[in-house]
């Protein structure tokens, strides 16, 4: 049975920011690949939410590349995954 998906606040930031950068970066079609791609994993993780690494570094979180420059960070409880962070790599290192 797959769990729900719940977004924190900064999860949504996240994805709000990094949308609103690949539409004036690159393009609408950029900003709706990510969004679908993201829809797609989030479903995945919902669905087998022990399928990605236990973080090396916080106790509790998992993480799933979601591309070369994004990593999607999440907790699992027994009823739910919490997003809590998506990060841009590629930013965050500029």
């Amino acid at each position: 049975m797959a769990l729900n998906v719940r977004l924190s606040d900064r999860a949504r930031a996240d994805i709000e920011d990094i949308s609103t950068y690949l539409a004036e970066n690159f393009s609408e079609k950029a900003k709706i690949d990510f969004l679908i791609r993201l829809t797609d994993q989030l479903k995945l993780i919902s669905e087998m939410p022990l399928m990605f690494r236990a973080s090396t570094t916080k106790a509790g979180v998992r993480e799933c590349v979601l591309n070369k420059h994004t990593i999607i960070y999440y907790q699992v409880t027994d009823e739910l995954v919490k997003v809590l962070t998506i990060r841009n790599t590629k930013r965050d290192n500029a």
